[in-house]
């Protein structure tokens, strides 16, 4: 069909327009996109603007190009265009995908950053870069899909490269610490106030700014993930090197979860235990705790027994708010400087990972101190058990490795992959405080161009600067991405597809239905033990409300929101993730059996079913039906 066109270079660039109608660009775009000499488009656009088929316009000192709706034969080519685009739609997504996994509140336009950086800027240092990426989104909800293949082969080769250079893997968490810092840095610097006032210069500086710190943070930030969350792969190696060890089939779980033990807190721990510290000064002060320990048994006793509330609903949260607030001026003035601090370090870990989920205010801090001095008479006790426990898994690790006669290289291996988990939580804790400071940016952008804040969410950052500079934007595309829309990005590519089109790749390349009816799930080890207890399906917030004492929690993934769940759990067990996920490192600070990627356990299993979790082997088995 291109022979239909007078050169290949006319096809592209009607192609181009087509497939982004509505879209107008400027030659550098167009000759960018297609990477073609911009002499030779400039012809090409002049020929084709002569025909009536591409429309001009100058805005400032540009000129941009776009289909020219009026011309007669419109309808006659895009159609001709749009059944190639259906031959390139089977070289796009005629592939193997598997779903990586699903988040139930996120944007595109965060996204972008980690998906354009994994086909276009991973092969360094990592080696390997994804061939392409689809995510399919419905509003915030989100699925995003891997090639099978391609999947595995990224984690064979970042695991044999692991083996090959221990030092790459240090190298790894100390890049991760390194880049982490740097994002906090620079988005520490952006104003949450007076944004009106900027030029749209200095707007986009700081939004550059991010978006280029935020990519490099990836290039190594992802490098754990990709090597055991698609295919176990860095989990069946550390297995099988065990096994060549002689560690025989029943203590490989056990031995795995010992060698991998971190030598340092993660930042949760560091959260909590910090919070712990202020509980201790409270129990401490004898007048302190009488206070604290009144306020919660006229709580308890009196104002949720006449509402009826349940525990972590809404309506409980906002009645504990009120009172709490009577409690401020009653608290000695070293232990409100403590909190506050504490509130200031932490408040914005609830930001996971859009503007729906805001951020704690001090009260949420409060209520969490007023739980745990009431929840456990002897923090101090508990904390010193906690540190000896940490101490005595330190020490049987050592005596593993002596036993096992390890080498330096393969001590080494295994305590990196332990130092994974920790710099997982480093990088999460900076991550979560750019999305929240990076909101004010956005919010300042979707105010002068137009859109709401979420709609920006859903453009591509050349569409953005192209709104902000040129006040180029396709308001009613916008729309239609952020009711349902395809993204997909491979090497110098980046596209979204939406209406009819979305609906065409979902629906014939991607989503895959299947029922889901089995009474075992097999999954991978995220911390030893054994529980039993009723099924919980806790996703969101929202859905704390049903968790009671030694439920088991069933979740896609677990996100830091979810700890007051995870705290009355008796296990966990997710669909996703890999030893180094927030499922896996809670597990192990709480000393709780977990099951991580099942693949399928919130489709598998229901609100209520009776089930039994073997951590050691990574089975959960369904007793009973709801």
């Amino acid at each position: 069909m291109k022979n239909l066109f007078k050169s290949q270079t006319t096809y592209e660039i009607l192609e181009l327009l087509s497939q982004s109608e509505g879209t107008k660009f400027y030659l550098g775009e167009i000759a960018n996109s297609l990477e073609k000499n911009s002499a030779n488009v400039s012809r090409e656009l002049t020929s084709l603007i002569e025909e009536g088929i591409v429309s001009q316009e100058t805005v400032g000192k540009k000129k941009y190009y776009i289909l020219n709706k009026n011309y007669q034969a419109i309808d006659e080519l895009k159609l001709l265009l749009a059944k190639n685009n259906g031959r390139d739609f089977e070289k796009m997504f005629k592939h193997d995908w598997f779903l990586a996994e699903e988040i139930v509140n996120i944007s595109p336009w965060f996204m972008a950053i980690p998906f354009y950086c994994f086909t276009n800027g991973f092969q360094e240092p990592g080696g390997h870069a994804y061939k392409q990426i689809v995510g399919v989104y419905h509003g915030y909800n989100l699925c995003f899909y891997f090639d099978k293949a391609d999947a595995h082969e990224g984690g064979e080769h970042l695991v044999d490269k692991f083996l090959g250079d221990i030092d790459f893997m240090e190298e790894v968490n100390s890049k991760i610490r390194f880049y982490s810092d740097k994002l906090n840095e620079v988005v520490e610097d952006i104003p949450e106030s007076g944004l009106e006032k900027l030029s749209k210069e200095k707007i986009w500086e700081y939004y550059q700014k991010h978006e280029d710190i935020h990519l490099d943070y990836y290039r190594y930030g992802w490098i754990p993930v990709a090597a055991d969350m698609f295919g176990d792969n860095l989990t069946n190696r550390g297995k099988s090197i065990l096994k060549k060890l002689g560690v025989v089939e029943d203590n490989i779980e056990e031995y795995l979860s010992l060698l991998t033990q971190p030598d340092k807190a993660s930042r949760l721990k560091e959260e909590q235990d910090n919070l712990m510290k202020i509980g201790i000064m409270v129990q401490q002060n004898p007048a302190q705790l009488a206070i604290f320990k009144e306020l919660f048994r006229k709580f308890k006793e009196e104002d949720v027994k006449f509402f009826g509330l349940y525990t972590h609903s809404e309506e409980y949260e906002a009645k504990f708010s009120e009172i709490v607030r009577g409690l401020k001026a009653k608290i000695s003035p070293e232990i409100m400087s403590q909190l506050e601090d504490h509130y200031h370090k932490y408040f914005y870990t609830k930001f996971i990972y859009t503007e729906e989920q805001g951020v704690y205010d001090f009260e949420h801090y409060l209520k969490e101190l007023v739980r745990m001095v009431n929840g456990d008479a002897h923090l101090a006790e508990t904390f010193a058990d906690q540190e000896a426990h940490t101490a005595k898994t330190l020490q049987e690790r050592g005596a593993l490795i002596k036993k096992l006669n390890l080498t330096k290289d393969i001590q080494r291996f295994f305590s990196a992959w332990g130092d994974f988990m920790v710099t997982k939580t480093y990088r999460r804790y900076a991550q979560l405080f750019a999305l929240y400071k990076t909101t004010f940016i956005l919010e300042e952008i979707a105010d002068r161009v137009g859109v709401k804040l979420k709609e920006l969410r859903f453009m591509k950052s050349s569409e953005i600067k192209a709104a902000l500079f040129d006040g180029l934007i396709d308001k009613a595309e916008v729309k239609r991405r952020v009711e349902f829309c395809v993204y997909y990005t491979a090497k110098d590519t980046e596209l979204f597809y939406s209406g009819a089109a979305a609906k065409t790749i979902t629906e014939k390349y991607i989503q895959k239905h299947e029922e889901v009816e089995t009474s075992e799930l097999k999954g991978q080890c995220g911390c030893r033990g054994q529980a039993r207890g009723r099924v919980r399906i806790v996703n969101v917030i929202s859905d704390m409300k049903k968790m009671a004492e030694g439920d088991i929690l069933v979740s896609i993934s677990t996100q830091p929101d979810l700890v007051p769940a995870m705290k009355k759990a008796a296990a966990f067990v997710t669909d996703q993730g890999g030893v180094t996920s927030h499922a896996a490192i809670v597990a192990r600070e709480m000393r709780k059996p977990c099951v991580i990627a099942t693949k399928i356990a919130t489709k598998a299993l229901h609100d209520g079913d009776l089930v039994e979790v073997d951590a050691d082997k990574g089975i959960v088995k369904v007793i009973e039906r709801a």
